[in-house]
C-alpha cells in the first residue's frame, strides 16, 4: 500500500538499542562503539557519550588556507590548541625564498605552482600544493632581486642595482666569493636570530595553552622555564664581551667568536653597517671568584639557571632535554648552510659553461664570469686577473654544444634539488623545532549530522 511504499523510500538512519537515533553530543556523525561510552538510562535504554574534545573546523584567512595542507600532514589541531597555519604562511615561503634567492628559479617555481593550481581541479590537495609552490616561488623571486641573481648570474645586480639604481652592488649577497665571505658569516647570525624568534613564538603559544588548560603556575613552570633558558643563553652569547686595544685595533676578549660582533658593526668586514657590536653591558662587575664580568652576561646566566630550577619544580624529566635551547637554535644554521650549498652548485654550473676569473680586491679575491669576453681579453685588460676555468663556451664549437647541454641539465638539477633540500629543510624546522614545542595535532574533523541515502539523493 501507499504507506509501506513511502516507508521504503525514506532514508535509513542508524538507531540506538532503544530505538532512538544515535548522534554524537557535538552534532557529528554517530560515534564508533570503541570511541563511545554507553551509560544506562532510567527507562532501560542507554545514552551514548562521545569524545569530550569537540571536533574542529580550521578557519584561516584566504592566503593561509593552502598551508593547512602542511599543518594536516602532522595532524589537525585539536579543540584546545592553537592552529599554527598562519605562522607557516609567514615563515615557510620566507625560509624557502631566502635559501634559493634567484629570479630565474623563482619564476620557474611560480610557473609550476600556478600550472598545478589551474590544472588539478579535482584534487583539493594538489591545488593547495600548487598555491604553496607559487608562494615559495614568489618569495624566491623577491630574494633573487635583492641578491641580484638570475640563474646564478649577477645580471640583476649589474643591470638593475648598479646600472639603474646606482649602487656598488646588490643590497645583499650570498657570500660565496672570498671578497664577500663576510656575508656568509652574517647569514649564520641572521638565521640563528630567526630561529630564536621562531622558537620563542612556539614557547609563548605553549604558555597560553598551558595557562588555559591548567593554571598560570603550571604555564610558568612548563613553558616559562624554556623561555627564560632560551633567551638567557642567547643574551649571554650576544652580550658584548670585554675588549682590549692591540696595534690600534679593538680586540674582543674571551672565547666567543669575534665575527658575532663585527659583521653588523661597520667597516670593510661588515655585511651591513648597523653599528651592532653586541648587546651593550650597563656595568662591569668585579666578582672575587669569577673576576670582572659584564652585568649583561651575568643576567643571562641567571635566566638560564632560573629556567632550570623552574623545570626541576615542574616537569623535571624535561631537564634531560635542556640542551635544546642551544641545539635547536643552532639547527637553524642549516638555512645559511643550504643557501651557500645551492649558490655553490649554481656557480659550478655557470663556471663550467662561461668560465670564471678572479681579481684581487681590498676584501679578497673577486670572482667574475666571462660572459662577454674570453680569457685572452681578460688577461690583456686585467693585469692581476687569474683564470680559474676557461669555460666551455670559449673552447670551440664542439665544446659549446656540449656546454649548452651541461648548462641546461645542471640548472635543472639545481632546480630539482631546490625543492628536495630547501623545501625539506624548511619544513623540517617547522615540524621539529616549532611544532614539537606546543602542537599535538590530534584533533578530529567536524562532520555535520547526516543520513545515508539509498533510494534518493540530496538534490545537489
Amino acid at each position: 500500500d501507499e504507506e509501506e511504499a513511502e516507508q521504503e523510500e525514506r532514508e535509513p538512519v542508524e538507531a540506538t538499542a532503544d530505538g532512538g537515533e544515535q548522534v554524537r553530543s557535538d552534532g557529528g556523525l554517530a560515534s564508533e562503539a570503541s570511541e563511545a561510552s554507553a551509560e544506562p538510562r532510567s527507562d532501560g535504554g542507554v545514552v551514548t557519550m562521545g569524545d569530550d574534545d569537540p571536533p574542529v573546523i580550521q578557519d584561516n584567512p584566504g592566503l593561509a588556507k593552502p598551508f593547512e595542507l602542511l599543518t594536516r600532514a602532522v595532524g589537525r589541531p585539536n579543540y584546545s590548541e592553537f592552529d599554527p597555519t598562519i605562522v607557516l604562511l609567514l615563515t615557510f615561503p620566507l625560509m624557502f625564498g631566502f635559501i634559493i634567492g634567484d629570479v630565474g628559479y623563482g619564476l620557474v617555481y611560480s610557473g609550476i605552482g600556478y600550472w598545478v593550481y589551474r590544472n588539478y581541479h579535482d584534487s583539493d590537495a594538489f591545488r593547495r600544493f600548487g598555491l604553496i609552490t607559487l608562494a615559495a616561488g614568489v618569495m624566491t623571486t623577491i630574494f633573487g632581486v635583492l641578491y641580484g641573481e638570475i640563474f646564478g648570474l649577477h645580471l640583476v645586480a649589474s643591470q638593475f642595482w648598479e646600472g639603474i639604481v646606482g649602487l656598488d652592488h646588490a643590497p645583499i649577497e650570498k657570500g660565496l666569493s672570498p671578497a664577500t665571505s663576510y656575508w656568509a658569516s652574517a647569514w649564520f647570525i641572521v638565521t640563528t636570530l630567526f630561529g630564536i624568534v621562531h622558537m620563542n613564538t612556539a614557547y609563548v603559544l605553549e604558555f597560553f595553552e598551558n595557562r588555559a588548560l591548567h593554571s598560570t603556575k603550571e604555564a610558568i613552570l612548563e613553558s616559562g622555564s624554556w623561555i627564560l633558558a632560551l633567551n638567557g643563553l642567547w643574551l649571554f652569547i650576544f652580550a658584548r664581551p670585554p675588549t682590549a686595544t692591540e696595534g690600534g685595533e679593538t680586540v674582543f676578549l674571551g672565547p666567543k667568536p669575534p665575527f658575532i660582533y663585527e659583521v653588523f658593526d661597520g667597516g670593510s668586514e661588515a655585511a651591513l653597517s648597523l653599528g651592532f657590536t653586541g648587546i651593550p653591558h650597563v656595568a662591569m662587575l668585579d666578582l672575587p671568584a669569577l673576576g670582572v664580568i659584564p652585568l649583561t652576561e651575568l643576567v643571562g646566566v641567571v635566566m638560564v639557571l632560573l629556567g632550570a630550577v623552574f623545570l626541576a619544580l615542574g616537569p623535571a624529566y624535561e631537564l634531560v632535554e635542556f640542551h635544546q635551547v642551544l641545539a635547536h637554535a643552532l639547527s637553524y644554521l642549516r638555512i645559511a648552510a643550504v643557501l651557500l650549498a645551492k649558490a655553490g652548485m649554481a656557480f659550478a654550473v655557470n663556471l663550467l659553461f662561461w668560465g670564471v676569473y678572479s681579481e684581487p680586491s681590498g676584501h679578497g679575491d673577486e670572482w667574475h664570469f666571462m660572459l662577454a669576453h674570453g680569457p685572452e681579453y681578460v688577461l690583456d685588460h686585467h693585469e692581476e686577473a687569474e683564470i680559474l676555468f676557461e669555460g666551455m663556451v670559449h673552447m670551440g664549437p664542439l665544446m659549446v654544444v656540449f656546454g649548452v647541454l651541461v648548462l641546461i641539465v645542471g640548472h635543472l638539477i639545481v632546480l630539482a634539488l631546490g625543492v628536495t633540500s630547501s623545501g625539506i629543510q624548511s619544513i623540517r624546522l617547522e615540524y621539529f623545532e616549532f611544532f614539537s614545542k606546543f602542537y599535538e595535532g590530534n584533533g578530529r574533523t567536524y562532520t555535520p549530522f547526516g543520513t545515508e541515502r539509498t533510494y534518493t539523493d540530496d538534490g545537489s
